[in-house]
């Protein structure tokens, strides 16, 4: 082999070193401009995914359960929290003639929840005070029960810990009642202070449930991944 062929293979060999090191180089200074994944804040806005099919679940004997004027199963005072005295388990069967779906982890039901054994666990486990439970059964369409246990649920926790000073929210009133307009919204700050050892709560003068990680953490433990059911109150 001639020396010329050893001079373009370390010419070659050069030129390759340099390519890598200016990709490399290039490479570094991407990652340092590229922004930062922001990290999962604190406290999460926890509701039920509107994915897929419903349940059409029914209340079997509404007679027997609703109180007199109610179409809706839900709290016996008006503006408070809290299922209502039930006579005993209730019924839920599939409305007949509907495309339905047998219920997920976490489902609105009425002014209530409807909940899995799993669910019930996870909230049950980390904050006992804040939950309530009402068992119930349910079925499939076919008539055969779920076996999978569900519950009735309600957060009967409400504090007023919302920064207002802090936080990037609206506060309109409807027939002199004040609430917090979130929507657009980019910063809702909570006073750690207030919320204390509370893992889930509603928050006074807004619609919804408010949750910490510790909620999410249990649930995604206990199998309930669904990234839909957590909104990340840093990142709205």
């Amino acid at each position: 082999m001639s020396e010329g062929y050893f001079g373009k293979l370390l010419r070659l060999g050069a030129e390759i070193a340099r390519n890598v090191k200016t990709s490399a180089a290039k490479a570094a200074k991407w990652q340092r401009k590229r922004p930062k994944r922001k990290r999962l804040g604190k406290f999460f806005f926890l509701s039920p995914a509107l994915q897929g099919k419903p349940h059409c679940l029914e209340l079997q004997d509404k007679a027997d359960f609703l109180l007199p004027g109610r179409v809706l199963l839900g709290p016996e005072e008006f503006g408070r929290y809290g299922l209502p005295k039930l006579p005993r388990a209730p019924q839920l069967r599939p409305e007949q003639g509907q495309d339905c779906a047998p219920p997920k982890d976490f489902e609105w039901y009425d002014q209530c929840f409807l909940v899995s054994q799993r669910m019930k666990d996870a909230l049950q486990n980390v904050d006992p005070d804040a939950v309530e439970f009402a068992e119930c059964d349910v079925y499939y369409k076919s008539g055969k029960p779920i076996e999978v246990k569900h519950y009735l649920c309600d957060i009967v926790r409400e504090i007023d810990a919302l920064d207002e000073r802090r936080s990037d929210v609206r506060i309109r009133r409807i027939d002199g009642r004040k609430f917090y307009d979130v929507l657009g919204s980019k910063r809702i700050i909570f006073d750690e202070n207030i919320v204390g050892n509370s893992h889930i709560f509603r928050q006074k003068h807004l619609p919804g449930i408010v949750c910490d990680a510790k909620i999410r953490d249990a649930c995604i433990a206990a199998g309930i991944r669904n990234p839909l059911y957590f909104e990340d109150v840093s990142v709205l």
